[in-house]
């Protein structure tokens, strides 16, 4: 009997596509909540300050509570987050408590993501954690990768050779157990609770598309021979980027050229056009 739709579209799925796990970094920690001079928050923990974040849902209350309540100390369920350019660690608040939540133990943390080198820590594995998803209000051209370095796991990282695909390690996705040290400000390894090699799904950033300069859209016509060029103008007159009054027949080249280079400096799709035709 034949396959059916549905087993063949099966089939067809990628690796990442029936894993069940997702990307996520949460644990708990204990410190004095300080509005700064700068009127930033941070925390202190074992004499030790952090940049402290909150997501929108706990905004409200948060605020209010530590309008009523100047410098409290609190157990804050939080995100960790590693800033690359100044090579600091901070933490994004998801909730808080004034006693310690049951089964719950102060610094230490679930990490869930992509162990591998990246270019900006070059000797430091990290645990990347991507986005499952984005908010409503979130594009994917803003969007940033959490890496968090953990010392002390063993497993080779992923490490993608430009000059040799076919040896770089397959990427591994891992759930770890981790301790926060507030002196060292890093996070050690603990626990190995699972691996795979199917990568959950997650959001991948986008790019915008860079606009070519002036001397790029000339460089790209004026190297076009005229025969091309003129099917390039017609293509671009029925795409409505050229006025109707211009004739593809009798135009002499340097017309031509002058009316399309003027045409695309006003419409950055007649440049894919070009590229297409050329």
């Amino acid at each position: 009997m034949g396959s059916s739709k549905s087993e063949k579209a099966k089939s067809k799925e990628s690796p990442t596509s029936s894993s069940s796990k997702f990307f996520q970094g949460i644990g708990l920690i204990y410190g004095r909540v300080v509005l700064n001079e700068s009127q930033k928050l941070t925390v202190e923990i074992e004499g030790k300050s952090f940049s402290l974040t909150y997501v929108g849902r706990i905004k409200k209350r948060f605020t209010k509570f530590l309008e009523n309540n100047p410098h409290p100390w609190l157990y804050l369920r939080v995100y960790p987050k590693f800033y690359l350019h100044s090579q600091q660690l901070g933490f994004d608040a998801v909730s808080f408590h004034t006693e310690q939540p049951q089964q719950t133990q102060v610094n230490q943390f679930l990490l869930a993501g992509v162990w591998q080198l990246i270019p900006q820590l070059p000797e430091q594995p990290v645990i990347s954690i991507y986005r499952n998803q984005l908010r409503s209000w979130e594009s994917p051209y803003n969007l940033k990768i959490n890496h968090i370095p953990v010392s002390g796991f063993d497993e080779p990282p992923y490490l993608y050779q430009l000059n040799n695909p076919t040896a770089t390690k397959l990427r591994q996705f891992y759930e770890l157990v981790v301790s926060f040290d507030p002196q060292q400000s890093q996070f050690h390894f603990l626990l190995l609770l699972d691996s795979t090699k199917k990568i959950p799904r997650y959001v991948r950033k986008k790019f915008k598309p860079k606009k070519p300069s002036t001397e790029e859209v000339v460089a790209l016509v004026t190297a076009m021979k005229f025969p091309r060029l003129q099917k390039t103008a017609s293509k671009l007159r029925s795409e409505g980027f050229l006025s109707g009054h211009i004739a593809v027949k009798g135009v002499t080249k340097e017309t031509l050229t002058a009316m399309i280079i003027e045409t695309l400096s006003n419409h950055p799709e007649a440049v894919r056009q070009l590229k297409i035709q050329n």
